[in-house]
């Protein structure tokens, strides 16, 4: 929980004591004497670590009550009610209001979830890891004139009495990690897709024309992928949200994604297209390996990263041809290869033997890789651009075919774990390991790919210089 204040903490109705603490506001407590970037990257690394929600940290730590006790040890369920607010957040949510004359909705103003990685606690209180699944209720209360948009299926919209405000009630019964939760909230005009009625976008006032021209052929993706996947989109629906000053141009959540306006375009402006169909074909593909498939820790984000870019890589070569592909991936050779013989090595699956300067793995870097909110955006853009990279590889030792089935694999283990409501202990099926990742891709293809693993150091410390096959 970052930014929220806690006015009180039950569990199972019975109040229950709490220690707030976030040690990443105040980094160097008062250090005046070490003005250093090697002072302030350790420092910021030791603080990020304390509340890492993957080891089991936050910054809500709650004493459960000793009447409790016993219901812990026998298993049951404690269910915790967290009464906070939200003050003029600085990350999390970000509020978009024009300086114009008019009322919010007239104006065009809305809000929406924005974040690096797992940031949902920047605006309620969760286990915000990408481990840890639960199915979700979400309820929004909003302006008669504003739409509210999140995650999963819109089970009911209900008005106050005097008709002033209106609570739109979403259910994920898909199990899904907090950090892919989303919402959108503004004046939103509503269009349902001619061609998959569960698909719905959502885009500013006075912009449905260029929605609906930049969106017709969004079937096609949703067609591409599930053709060669073998597989069904695994929610039951998919929203596109288009928003103003964005901080990128796409962001993928559980069964929706959030845009930017600037993508949207007219049939006159021919030069747009082919990029926004690009930005689409991503959010597709994370919505199978990144949304509905999470990772099981941070050592494993390059496998979703791969996949999600190699499938991608694939609609392109389909949709562009395969020149265009082709001089898509040389550029993204060149980029890594420029990067790595700058910087140094970009490490896919780094391990951590210890907290000492000789266990760093990446020595030359000024900045630590063993948590997400420590890297540098540069370096992550070439995390995943050499993931997907490598998947190639792979491909290459066995066969485009045999890695489509171990998709395929994956995809079917979560989409049968994911149905288990009252098993959850099987929804670990749905997240990804290197290691599971691996032993799917030695049962699939029976091939042994112990001798391009071995390589991978190499790849990390050669500057990527690898030959690529197209």
């Amino acid at each position: 929980i970052k930014q929220c204040r806690i006015y009180r903490v039950r569990v199972n109705d019975l109040e229950a004591p709490f220690i707030y603490n976030d040690p990443t506001l105040e980094v160097c407590h008062h250090e005046a004497k070490q003005r250093n970037l090697n002072y302030f990257s350790s420092a910021y690394t030791a603080a990020v670590s304390a509340v890492d929600p993957d080891t089991g940290n936050g910054e809500l730590s709650i004493k459960v009550p000793s009447e409790l006790w016993k219901q812990g040890d026998e298993m049951k369920v404690l269910k915790v009610y967290i009464e906070f607010s939200l003050d003029q957040p600085k990350g999390g949510l970000h509020f978009v209001v024009p300086d114009v004359e008019g009322s919010l909705a007239e104006r065009g103003a809305h809000v929406f979830s924005f974040g690096y990685q797992n940031s949902t606690r920047f605006w309620f209180p969760c286990v915000d890891s990408f481990s840890e699944l639960c199915t979700w209720k979400l309820e929004f209360t909003v302006d008669a004139a504003m739409v509210a948009v999140s995650c999963g299926d819109l089970v009911e919209t209900i008005y106050t009495h005097d008709m002033r405000k209106k609570t739109f009630h979403y259910m994920l019964p898909i199990p899904t990690a907090a950090p892919n939760i989303s919402l959108a909230v503004g004046p939103f005009e509503i269009l349902v897709d001619p061609y998959m009625h569960e698909v719905t976008h959502f885009c500013l006032p006075q912009l449905l024309p260029l929605l609906k021209h930049t969106m017709s052929y969004l079937h096609e993706v949703f067609e591409f992928y599930e053709e060669i996947l073998t597989c069904r989109y695994p929610y039951s629906c998919f929203k596109t949200v288009f928003v103003d000053e964005a901080y990128v141009q796409v962001a993928s959540y559980a069964s929706m994604s959030i845009f930017s306006t600037n993508l949207l375009h007219s049939g006159l402006i021919i030069d747009q297209t082919p990029a926004t169909r690009r930005y689409l074909a991503q959010a597709l593909a994370q919505q199978f390996f990144g949304c509905f498939i999470s990772r099981m820790s941070w050592s494993d984000e390059w496998v979703l990263k791969g996949i999600s870019g190699y499938i991608y890589g694939l609609y392109l070569k389909k949709t562009f041809g395969v020149n265009e592909y082709r001089h898509w991936i040389k550029q993204e050779l060149d980029k890594i290869v420029e990067y790595e013989l700058k910087t140094g090595g970009v490490l896919l699956h780094p391990t951590f033997t210890g907290g000492k300067e000789k266990d760093n793995p990446t020595p030359h870097l000024h900045f630590s890789i063993r948590n997400p909110h420590t890297l540098s955006w540069e370096y992550y853009k070439m995390f995943q651009c050499k993931a997907h990279l490598v998947m190639r590889l792979i491909e290459n030792r066995i066969s485009m075919e045999f890695m489509l089935q171990v998709f395929n694999k994956l995809l079917s283990l979560a989409s049968t774990a994911s149905s288990q409501k009252y098993q959850s202990h099987m929804w670990s099926q749905m997240l990804l390991s290197t290691s599971g990742f691996l032993k799917s891709i030695s049962n699939v293809s029976g091939k042994d790919i112990g001798p391009l693993i071995k390589q991978w150091p190499a790849l990390a410390s050669m500057g990527g210089r690898v030959r690529e096959d197209c």
